[in-house]
């Protein structure tokens, strides 16, 4: 799409599903006119796969809640992201924004002219005004958000069927571009409906709540914490809003798996600022969250969700400090904060001297670098 259409229509979601299809008819149209013109189909089905690069390059920055693909901050955004999506949208970026001379492969003089063309267009493209509809919908945009997922799924389906085959007869070289952009667009989707789902939960307040309560009761407790109420609601308001937007299945499973992964990453964030905790203290925690994860079964029958990422952590936390680095270095997926926490926590419990705490933690580091 672009910035003019961006006030027509009924909504944008609808606009968006709009510009989808009219990609989709673009891409028919042309590919019929390579066809027709055979001498130029190299150049002209190349030019083809830069603009449709650059149309699903552009969808992810509209809804993407980080910076943009190729400026500061993008590589330290969210470490959730995979590696391998990363990567790709790094390459896609060079692609359709860098000049010839910065492409991994070498051009001809009128590939070098349609490179040229598109960073052009590229550099035209202004994400402030298409974003700009978005920020004063509700619910973080999710409807459209969802529309556009969709959209871009089904493009992608599209894409695959037509536009692959057109490129490995015309285009070679271009055919593993496309084949690329195809794969990436299940894992953008993905890290678009993560945004989204964090984005919509208040979790802040919730590590406050444990971060500053006690954890050192000289009694096992039989009740769970307040806070796992607060979770199991949140929860639950999220599916029900789903539930009445009619969210096709596979983004339901995605948005609400999303949403029950970071509270998961806030609940270890919050159990990881607790200064002392008794082992009374520590099997509140436990009890927590198998009160959350039973609560969640039951609200989410089909999906069966897991807290493998707080179970494991909290079970880190009976581990002698010895054991410590064992544990880090087969459980990579918990930041260095996380794990210094586990040194800090577990040392006073065992009695760890301070120059014993300071080796570990050293040894920690040495670890991660």
């Amino acid at each position: 799409g672009n910035g003019a259409a961006a006030g027509e229509g009924e909504g944008e979601g609808v606009l968006l599903c709009s510009t989808a299809l009219n990609t989709a008819r673009f891409v028919g149209r042309y590919l019929r006119l390579v066809r027709e013109v055979e001498p130029v189909a190299v150049e002209a089905t190349r030019g083809l796969v830069g603009l449709v690069q650059l149309y699903v390059l552009t969808v992810f920055n509209v809804f993407w809640t980080g910076p943009p693909p190729g400026s500061a901050g993008f590589e330290e955004h969210d470490p959730g992201m995979p590696a391998s999506l990363r990567q790709a949208l790094l390459a896609l970026h060079t692609s359709t924004h860098a000049g010839a001379a910065e492409q991994h492969e070498p051009l001809t003089d009128s590939a070098a002219e349609l490179q040229a063309d598109l960073a052009r267009a590229a550099a035209s493209v202004s994400l402030e005004r298409l974003r700009a509809p978005l920020e004063s919908q509700e619910m973080f945009a999710l409807p459209q958000t969802i529309v556009a997922m969709e959209s871009l799924q089904l493009l992608a389906e599209l894409l695959r069927s037509h536009l692959l085959p057109a490129a490995e007869a015309s285009a070679p070289a271009a055919a593993p571009r496309v084949r690329a952009l195809v794969e990436q667009v299940g894992p953008i989707t993905v890290q678009i409906y993560r945004g989204v789902a964090r984005g919509m939960l208040d979790l802040e307040p919730i590590v406050a709540a444990i971060r500053s309560r006690s954890w050192a009761p000289r009694e096992i407790g039989t009740q769970h914490s307040p806070y796992v109420d607060q979770l199991v609601q949140h929860v639950q308001q999220l599916a029900g809003s789903l539930s009445q937007l009619g969210v096709p299945v596979a983004a339901y499973r995605t948005l609400v798996g999303e949403a029950i992964g970071a509270i998961c990453e806030h609940l270890v964030d919050g159990y990881a600022g607790v200064k002392k905790a008794s082992d009374e203290g520590r099997a509140q925690m436990s009890l927590d969250v198998k009160t959350l994860q039973a609560a969640l079964r039951k609200l989410l029958p089909e999906m069966a969700p897991s807290m493998a990422h707080v179970e494991d952590y909290l079970r880190a936390l009976y581990l002698p400090p010895q054991e410590l680095l064992a544990w880090a270095r087969a459980h990579p997926q918990y930041s260095v904060r996380h794990r210094t926490a586990l040194v800090a926590l577990n040392g006073v419990s065992s009695g760890l001297k301070k120059r014993e705490q300071q080796d570990l933690l050293d040894s920690l580091a040495k670890q991660d670098g």
